[in-house]
């Protein structure tokens, strides 16, 4: 209590001088700058990312920096968007080249686990996924069969992405990349033939 009342009487010393006009204006003039200050530091803008970009950076952006727009599919993956953009227009949105860490919300335990999923999952892709429109879940997960690759690594992490996506109660299906397929065929191996 005694830091309460030092501060009372001090302030209780300066009201009498505060009553003289020159005085009392700097007091007002200080008190409205000290309130700006303080709202332009609560409101100002802040800048998300790594901290602040100078003009002269940007400026020099394309000396630094090549850019060109990337194909989102090759050939025959385009021809196997079409043909399943016909077999499940009348049932579900198709999406193509999802991250699976859109589709799933995964809760590890422990860490070490929890590194190795990670690890595992970091760049995988599902190549086309079928969203139930009324839930706007995922139904389907179709990949497509790439020669190529190393067999060892890429059927563990299949097993594992298979594994995973079973869990959430997502069908998973393979089709090979260069097989052609009718749309019937993949009504079929979706097992849309039954809703039909």
């Amino acid at each position: 209590m005694d830091f309460f009342e030092k501060m009372l009487e001090s302030l209780t010393e300066w009201l009498p001088l505060a009553s003289h006009p020159p005085l009392s204006q700097l007091l007002v003039v200080g008190l409205i700058i000290v309130t700006g200050l303080v709202l332009v530091l609560l409101f100002r803008p802040r800048r998300r990312g790594g901290g602040p970009v100078s003009d002269a950076w940007i400026d020099g952006l394309e000396e630094r920096v090549t850019v060109k727009a990337q194909r989102l599919m090759n050939g025959p993956e385009v021809a196997v968007f079409n043909l399943l953009l016909l077999a499940v227009r009348d049932h579900f949105l198709l999406l193509s080249k999802v991250p699976l860490r859109s589709l799933l919300q995964l809760r590890v335990e422990d860490d070490s686990s929890k590194r190795t999923v990670a690890q595992a999952l970091r760049n995988v892709t599902v190549d086309f996924v079928l969203v139930h429109p009324g839930t706007r879940l995922a139904v389907k997960a179709v990949f497509l069969e790439k020669p190529g690759g190393d067999a060892t690594v890429s059927h563990a992490r299949e097993w594992l992405v298979e594994a995973l996506l079973l869990k959430a109660g997502i069908e998973v299906i393979w089709l090979d990349q260069d097989a052609r397929y009718s749309v019937e065929q993949l009504i079929h191996l979706l097992g849309l033939d039954e809703e039909m």
